[in-house]
């Protein structure tokens, strides 16, 4: 993950774990590839809803542009508007080696190049 969107999540953090409910934001994550079931379950295992936000936040940091995408889009999918417009400046630039051949990444949202 670029250290744009990596800032930007440190820097929201803690009004993300607050708030954010993870069952319904995992599940598009998953189904985008960039969460997997082991970690799903990882998550679901901790005690307390801000538990398991924070373990989902500290994943996500761990992981790729396309990780902080899927989260974005999910939580704007999940009715968390406000939560995405913190994130909304971190959006990193997601963009194909040089050769024109390169596919895209598909998410539950669309394409990614």
């Amino acid at each position: 993950m670029d250290a744009k969107s990596r800032n930007c999540l440190l820097q929201h953090k803690a009004a993300l774990e607050k708030d954010i409910k993870t069952p319904y934001i995992m599940d598009h994550m998953v189904g985008d590839g960039v969460l997997t079931t082991l970690e799903e379950e990882e998550v679901r295992n901790e005690s307390t809803q801000q538990k398991r936000a924070a373990l989902l936040i500290k994943m996500i940091l761990k992981k790729d542009n396309y990780c902080y995408i899927s989260f974005y889009n999910a939580l704007l999918h999940e009715g968390y508007k406000d939560l995405a417009a913190l994130l909304q400046d971190g959006i990193p630039v997601v963009s194909s080696s040089s050769d024109k051949d390169s596919v895209g990444r598909i998410t539950t949202y669309g394409l990614y190049p």
